[in-house]
């Protein structure tokens, strides 16, 4: 993972598994730590009574090596995901046929309690501690020393060091117990290696007195300017919930109440939420990435709710922080923003399991109407992978969320507004430039709502979901004012472009009788003008790449591209194409608002 933030002062890749498990056969076996048997290597002993949890395959991280094995009385906390009642339907063809509530989701498509139950019963006869359950996000928290864990799951941890961070790992399959065969779909925990890549946030050291430079004379913006340059609708955001995912950082008040003044709006309301534990208030890097979200948000919807969730780097992290925004009892949010990600098929990266378990959350919030704007990337084609073929990041190839890609707007001494994709320097962030992110999938197959033909620069690569949606200001060069550390300056990177898109569809919500959800399949459908609402409600971008793989990139140009989707948006003009596809469709006042008590 890591933060597709870009400051201006300079698991395995394959097509999707099943869940469930595979059973090893009686006298396979799984021997030593090496293990070549069974569990593909993952250590201890197997038998019979195991079998290996499809998806759970786990490569040592690219330059990692053992300091040691882990301690048996280390304390380890893990999520169990548990299979569904019944799959979630189909969204992709159109959108859900309609919006449901939370209480909806949990009665049905929720964990089925006589499968909690088996769990729990066979995992504390294990000798792990039963700590949470949630048959809405069908998991369990559980805890245990090393020693039960690696019994109970037959696989042996070590602690690796990297360049990257030490972390506590495994190698190969994980193994369950037979009996919690395909009931049983993902065991997150085991393994922290941080999912993160991101270059060390240089301080600001911009004054604070250039907060107060008049447009003509700066090339940054405040994002109230950006919403009008993009003509978003008029309003505050009053009624509406956002939600942003951080992984590290801090929210600070007093860096907000700045940034308000210079913005000149007054001060909106922020929840924290710790998932794992986590910090909310750490000054480690980070806080920059989470401080740029809540300022986006906060300068165009100072009225809305803002709830900032706080979660650890890894894949249990992940996993367990969109569930908690997902399925948020307190804050019932319509719309989450993600800018942090990683690229989907790196070396030893995401496991099978946790894509699958992350975007079947996702596909749950398609289902409820929430509307998940994730940022596209900062590095173009390559992703920071650097092996040559292009890569796309992972939440933002999900094909039930918004991936935001980024452009460059350069505004004449006149006011007058122009727009590239974005691309600084060679477009890479290690260099001090940037880029969009954009391309194929090598995992998710393209949703049946993205008819469009445009293919993979990786050969042999499948016809996969293609990346971003859609496009805003994220050049650094010509970014956004932010206020961290009491230091003021311009950033940018599509991190700051996925909150401008989430205050957009927040304004967007705050008009409309339901929320917007599951807002791609709207994209490619036709409003009453005959056109498709990608064409009418967005201004295209036609020029520009990103590449910056050895093996190339993609190329904007009229209509739908891998490198800013459909464009940036003319939000009063999506806005009347959303009324009128919903009015043609009948699905205003259908269904609950996301927001609402009902749910």
């Amino acid at each position: 993972m890591k933060s597709t933030r870009q400051d201006k002062t300079s698991g395995e890749k394959g097509t999707m598994p099943a869940t469930g498990a595979t059973a090893v056969g009686s006298g396979s076996g799984v021997s030593g730590s090496s293990g070549s048997a069974g569990s593909g290597g993952s250590g201890g002993s197997g038998s019979a009574a195991h079998v290996i949890l499809s998806g759970s395959m786990r490569a040592v991280r690219p330059g990692a090596s053992v300091l040691g094995v882990a301690d048996p009385s280390e304390w380890i906390e893990l999520t169990i995901k548990i299979r569904r009642k019944k799959p979630l339907p189909d969204v992709v063809k159109g959108g859900p046929a309609r919006q449901i509530s939370r209480a909806e989701l949990e009665a049905q498509y929720g964990a089925d309690p006589a499968d909690m139950e088996r769990v729990k019963t066979v995992l504390t006869r294990l000798g792990l501690k039963i700590l949470k359950e949630s048959a809405a996000s069908c998991s369990l928290r559980v805890g245990g020393d090393a020693e039960v864990i690696e019994a109970a799951f037959q696989l042996k941890l070590f602690h690796y060091s990297h360049w990257s961070g030490n972390y506590r790992g495994r190698k190969g399959d994980i193994m369950i117990p037979a009996e919690l065969k395909d009931i049983v779909t993902g065991v997150f925990g085991l393994d922290t290696r941080s999912m993160v890549k991101r270059r060390p946030i240089r301080r600001r050291r911009t004054s604070l007195d250039l907060a107060e430079r008049a447009a003509a004379s700066r090339s940054w913006f405040y994002p109230a300017e950006l919403a009008s340059i993009y003509s978003f609708p008029d309003g505050d955001g009053k009624g509406q919930t956002i939600g942003l995912v951080e992984f590290g950082g801090g929210y600070f008040e007093n860096d907000l109440a700045t940034f308000c003044q210079n913005a000149n709006v007054p001060m909106p309301s922020v929840r924290t939420v710790s998932v794992n534990n986590t910090p909310t208030n750490q000054k480690d890097g980070a806080e920059g990435e989470v401080m740029l979200d809540v300022e986006v948000v906060a300068g165009v919807c100072p009225a809305a709710d803002i709830v900032v969730y706080f979660s650890s780097f890894d894949e249990s992290g992940w996993v367990n922080v969109v569930d908690t925004a997902v399925h948020d009892q307190e804050s019932k949010i319509s719309v989450l923003s993600i800018s942090w990600g990683y690229a989907e098929d790196a070396p030893g990266a995401w496991s099978p399991a946790a894509l699958n378990s992350i975007n079947d959350t996702l596909k749950a919030a398609a289902l409820l109407g929430v509307t998940i704007c994730v940022a596209s990337g900062d590095d173009g084609s390559d992703d920071q992978v650097g092996d040559g073929h292009a890569h796309v990041d992972f939440p933002s190839s999900s094909p039930y969320v918004l991936g935001v890609g980024g452009t460059t707007v350069k505004r004449s001494a006149t006011g007058v507004v122009s727009e590239t994709a974005w691309k600084d320097g060679d477009g890479l962030r290690q260099d001090n430039g940037g880029s969009t992110g954009g391309g194929v999938s090598t995992f998710f197959p393209r949703p049946d709502w993205q008819a469009v033909t445009i293919g993979s620069v990786n050969p042999g690569s499948i016809d996969g979901r293609i990346v971003p949606d859609v496009a805003a200001d994220a050049s650094a060069n010509t970014g956004y004012w932010m206020v961290v550390d009491g230091q003021g300056g311009a950033s940018g990177g599509t991190s700051a472009a996925a909150p401008l898109w989430a205050a957009l569809v927040a304004r967007i919500n705050a008009t409309l009788p339901s929320p917007v959800g599951y807002l791609n399949p709207l994209l490619f459908q036709q409003g009453a003008d005959g056109k498709q609402l990608g064409v009418s409600g967005f201004r295209d971008i036609v020029s520009g790449d990103n590449s910056t793989a050895s093996i190339g990139g993609y190329q904007a140009g009229t209509g739908y591209d891998a490198v800013t989707g459909w464009g940036v948006p003319v939000g009063t003009a999506l806005l009347d194409g959303l009324k009128s596809i919903k009015a043609a469709s009948g699905s205003p006042g259908a269904s609950a608002s996301a927001g609402d008590s009902s749910q």
